[in-house]
């Protein structure tokens, strides 16, 4: 993975979330007005779209994977196609929609292939900078995800959300291991947790999972107890395993389960049931450099092999029949997935975020 000389952002005021920085972005941007496509195109045979990649010779690729599983998604690919490179542009979730708008307004399409959470994606499409792309192996989807339009279903992997705790933390606190959301309201839990005040989709599952009346009135509970408001998911877990705080309210599960393994006595978690659930996609960036290259990534990644490489090397969940997922992270039999809304408008994404960290006396 190489580093790359990208062109920096345009100031933008700070307060905007991802939504309305969409929004922002394409009046002040330079460049025609985006339009959405919608049109499929057909399936390349795959010796075809294999030569095609080779002659191409490399992708780029936006990603919100975690910096330590880059590498080995990369290195994976390019095992299995020889003469196909990879470079990788990590990005976070709020950064890597304004960056892709970014270019693509300023005549620059650099990226080939994009994977970031389903609402920004979503976002993407509806400013035109995506393009629609149908994988041969596409793993079945929850009828909560079937609302995402035709060509724009690649789900590559789930996140789920969990309560993450360190047990000696835990221990010398005298305090119970946290079971449900509900627990982390009490006396004995004010000020000793984290929570992600830009986690909407775990705001969204909980909507999902109780309606809107309880599920606002839950984190307004939760604000109301004195929360710490943790800078990011990794960086929740890593304050977790350091004792201070005793747990994350809203810790990604897959990332809590692989530290639990490494460090259980400073590391565990319990998943809620039902269980917030959101989905990742990996699409085709419009005006793609390398179509092939990127075509033949996406579909490696959506095939059941690439599936199984993903829950491999980053511990994430597979919606595909064949993936082994960790069953102490996944197990719909056990814990029902609570799936945040895949298919918003900016307004009401953008509602719900400010209603959100309000209510967590984040703003």
């Amino acid at each position: 993975m190489h580093d790359l000389h990208l062109p920096p952002l345009p100031r933008i005021p700070a307060r905007l979330t991802p939504a309305l920085l969409l929004i922002a972005l394409l009046t002040a941007c330079a460049g025609p007005a985006a339009t959405t496509t919608t049109a499929v195109a057909p399936a390349q045979q795959p010796e075809q779209l294999l030569a095609e990649a080779r002659q191409e010779g490399s992708l780029l690729w936006y990603t919100t994977f975690a910096d330590d599983d880059v590498n080995d998604v990369i290195a994976a690919f390019e095992k299995n196609y020889p003469g196909v490179k990879v470079d990788a542009l990590r990005l976070s979730a709020d950064k890597l929609p304004t960056r892709l708008v970014t270019e693509q307004r300023g005549g620059k399409f650099n990226a080939d292939v994009i994977t970031a959470d389903s609402e920004p994606v979503y976002q993407l499409i509806q400013v035109g900078t995506l393009a629609p792309y149908r994988v041969p192996e596409t793993p079945a989807l929850p009828e909560q995800l079937q609302s995402l339009p035709d060509g724009y279903r690649n789900v590559v992997y789930v996140n789920t959300s969990a309560i993450a705790y360190n047990p000696q933390a835990l221990e010398a606190g005298h305090l119970p291991v946290p079971r449900s959301i509900e627990d982390l309201t009490s006396p004995a839990w004010r000020g000793r947790f984290s929570i992600d005040p830009n986690a909407i989709n775990w705001y969204e599952g909980l909507i999902s999972a109780m309606g809107h009346d309880k599920a606002l009135a839950l984190v307004e509970a939760l604000g109301n107890n004195d929360p710490r408001l943790a800078e990011s998911h990794t960086q929740s877990l890593t304050d977790v395993q350091a004792g201070e705080p005793v747990a994350a309210i809203n810790a990604y599960g897959y990332k809590a389960a692989s530290l639990a393994k490494e460090t259980p006595e400073r590391m565990a978690f319990s998943n809620t049931d039902p269980l917030p659930s959101a989905g990742v996609l990996a699409e085709l960036a419009k005006n793609a450099p390398h179509p092939a290259a990127a075509k033949l990534f996406i579909d490696w990644i959506m095939s059941n092999d690439g599936q199984q490489e993903v829950v491999d090397v980053s511990n994430h969940v597979s919606l595909s029949e064949s993936a082994q997922n960790d069953t102490s992270v996944w197990n719909p039999s056990t814990w029902t997935p609570a799936w945040s809304t895949p298919v918003i408008s900016a307004d009401t994404y953008d509602h719900l975020l400010e209603e959100y960290q309000e209510a967590l006396h984040a703003v």
